[in-house]
């Protein structure tokens, strides 16, 4: 059994006496039961998150990023000249990296490719440096400073010749917020 598991409970049971008494002995009965149900919900709540069930601290936590998106943080994913690339619609990079794009533009400028002929630790390390190049982020891939995986970003699926427009209409695009994925057309 762990010291720190035998700590919490200590303090867990003093806090919820404790207050409990205080409010009971102020003549507030209805305060005390509510502190008292409370205190013992959260305490309980804390409790099983922090420890397992041998009163160990529970060290386990799910891969961090959770996803990881087609496209660096806030681009939009787009179908240029039947070409899946990355446009920043927002102006993300406002340090002379890649330039902001309404999907019209197509110069490498304005382009972030997804070397979608690429794959494994190949694509991770072109994709890695071009973020580097055009100054982006991308949560799991570049953190700004260093690339943090050599696990291969995920393939965006193809888009269909019925949903993908050519450039001079329209632009089939899909944001990357950061943390999960939103689909428009533009």
């Amino acid at each position: 059994m762990n010291f720190k598991f035998v700590f919490y409970c200590f303090l867990s049971i003093l806090i919820i006496t404790g207050g409990g008494y205080y409010f009971f002995s102020s003549r507030q009965e209805s305060v005390a039961a509510i502190f008292f149900l409370g205190a013992t919900v959260a305490a309980l709540f804390f409790g099983f998150r922090w420890f397992n069930s041998s009163g160990d601290i529970n060290t386990t936590s799910g891969p961090w990023p959770p996803s990881v998106n087609y496209c660096p943080d806030f681009m939009t994913l787009a179908n240029i000249s039947d070409e899946q690339v990355c446009i920043d619609t927002v102006g993300v990079a406002t340090a002379g990296g890649i330039s902001s794009s309404d999907g019209t533009k197509i110069a490498d400028q304005y382009l972030f490719k997804l070397y979608l002929t690429s794959s494994g630790a190949d694509r991770t390390s072109l994709l890695c440096q071009q973020a580097k190049e055009k100054k982006v982020t991308w949560e799991g891939v570049w953190d700004g400073t260093t690339c943090l995986s050599s696990q291969e970003p995920p393939k965006p699926p193809r888009m269909s010749e019925s949903v993908a427009a050519t450039p001079s209409t329209s632009t089939t695009m899909t944001t990357s917020t950061g943390s999960g994925s939103r689909r428009g057309s533009m």
